[in-house]
């Protein structure tokens, strides 16, 4: 366990984090009315609010995986060639990739490419006009690809 200052507490505020639940105290109250607290559950605030990338349109994407968990594509213009082409990153086991298309009000063709496969759920290979198209996946360790969980269109 590793003390931590949690400025988004108050800046008098020390702890650290186990699991799920964060211990912390208010280290400017007087040693003897110090009292341990237990928020639950403990998220840091990059974790609640996400790692969004977006661009308007692209037939190549560039998402990179190390610094971001979601990238948007809002006005894509062109057929997508290849998702795998400007992906970068090094991704860990379980790791969630989510990536939402919205065309420019015409159908547009998505090639996924070598780094993403079907794991459950087949991996869209064209987005409807006007619609947004969202598509989650989870990396997989063991075959090195983003496996597709979901893929849910708007209504």
């Amino acid at each position: 366990m590793t003390a931590t200052t949690l400025s988004s507490l108050t800046a008098m505020t020390t702890g650290f984090a186990v699991g799920d639940f964060l211990i912390y105290e208010d280290i400017s109250v007087a040693a003897a009315s110090k009292v341990k607290k237990i928020a639950l559950p403990y998220l840091s605030a990059a974790l609640r609010v996400g790692r969004v990338s977006t661009e308007a349109s692209s037939a190549t994407p560039t998402i990179n995986t190390d610094l971001v968990d979601a990238h948007s594509i809002t006005a894509l213009g062109t057929a997508v060639t290849s998702m795998t082409t400007n992906l970068s990153g090094t991704p860990v086991d379980f790791q969630e990739l989510k990536i939402r298309f919205l065309d420019d009000g015409t159908n547009r063709a998505i090639a996924w490419g070598a780094s993403f496969e079907a794991t459950g759920v087949a991996l869209p290979g064209t987005t409807t006009a006007n619609k947004v198209l969202t598509v989650s996946f989870i990396y997989d360790i063991i075959s090195a690809k983003w496996g597709c969980v979901a893929s849910v269109e708007e209504a």
